[in-house]
């Protein structure tokens, strides 16, 4: 299944505050046809400029390089996945998971783990795999609870091999993972046991300078038309906005998307509650092997996966 809303998504729902607008009810998220205000070709100048910049980055990413061969994972989460059904007894068991506060209470398989990474298509992929012991240390990070209060520890008793599907530039794989015993714990905690050295975890590249609010992004890529021409796009807006749509900047290897939108005139006060909407792009070629980024974070989009 699908991730839900994402963090970034959700951020900027509650960060939408009332604004004036007009009195326009809001109702179900429709592609606008209206033109976009002031934009050139491929979008404004500041649009433009940034997505120069994010094609740069991501041109000289390790990313880039294995995107379409190798193993990318598009969210950190699913290195060590919550399963969906599962859950935590309480904030500290889930700050001490989130924080890697596990300490080992038992004997660990000394044995190498077999697997392949396959993908839903029968693609597989051989790579390195590291041993519990190895999978065990970097569950455990140790890294600071970040609340007022200590998080206390998880306790690992066992492993055993086992797989755990992942969110990747090339749709779902299935992966090796080892999978730790946990007491009090009613699941097993899965952590992937590629070697870190063997894959990209998005965003995989250098910290890149905040986007401003003068060049939103998008949080999706929902299709692509069958000629590759038209890209369908998500995002969140207002649900105050008039219209709203997409901007896309071409180069030889990358599409970059971002959004715009214009407000309603008058003074009625607009709820403080955030809209998915739609719009398309079209290209001045056809997609074909190029990838679409974000222009606000400049992380790649996949179809049918919203950014976290």
């Amino acid at each position: 299944m699908l991730p839900s809303i994402s963090r970034a998504a959700a951020v900027l729902v509650a960060a939408l505050a009332v604004a004036a607008c007009g009195s326009q009810r809001a109702g179900p998220s429709v592609t606008t046809h209206a033109e976009p205000p002031a934009a050139g070709q491929t979008g404004p100048a500041a649009f433009v400029a940034r997505a120069g910049q994010v094609t740069a980055q991501w041109d000289r990413s390790q990313g880039a390089l294995i995107w379409r061969t190798g193993l990318v994972l598009l969210d950190s989460s699913d290195l060590t996945p919550v399963p969906r059904d599962k859950g935590f007894s309480s904030q500290r068991e889930k700050d001490a998971f989130g924080s890697g506060h596990f300490r080992l209470a038992g004997a660990l398989p000394v044995g190498p783990l077999p697997g392949v990474v396959r993908w839903a298509d029968g693609t597989t992929l051989r790579l390195p795999l590291v041993t519990a012991k190895a999978a065990f240390a970097a569950l455990a990070a140790q890294r600071p609870c970040g609340g007022p209060y200590a998080c206390g520890q998880l306790t690992v008793t066992g492993a055993q091999p086992g797989m755990v599907t992942v969110h990747t530039s090339r749709g779902l794989a299935s992966v090796p993972a080892w999978r730790f015993t946990v007491a009090g714990l009613g699941w097993q905690v899965s952590e992937v046991a590629v070697a870190r050295s063997a894959l990209v975890v998005l965003p995989g590249y250098g910290p890149i300078p905040p986007a401003g609010r003068n060049t939103p992004g998008v949080n999706g890529l929902t299709a692509v038309s069958a000629d590759g021409r038209t890209l369908t796009l998500n995002f969140i807006g207002s649900a105050c906005d008039a219209a709203w749509g997409a901007y896309r900047y071409e180069s030889g290897g990358t599409v970059v998307a971002g959004s715009w939108e214009k407000p309603s005139a008058g003074n009625t006060p607009c709820p403080a509650v955030g809209m998915f909407r739609t719009a398309r792009v079209t290209l001045a070629r056809p997609l074909g092997t190029r990838v679409v980024l974000d222009v606000a974070s400049g992380l790649p989009l996949v179809p049918g996966y919203q950014l976290p």
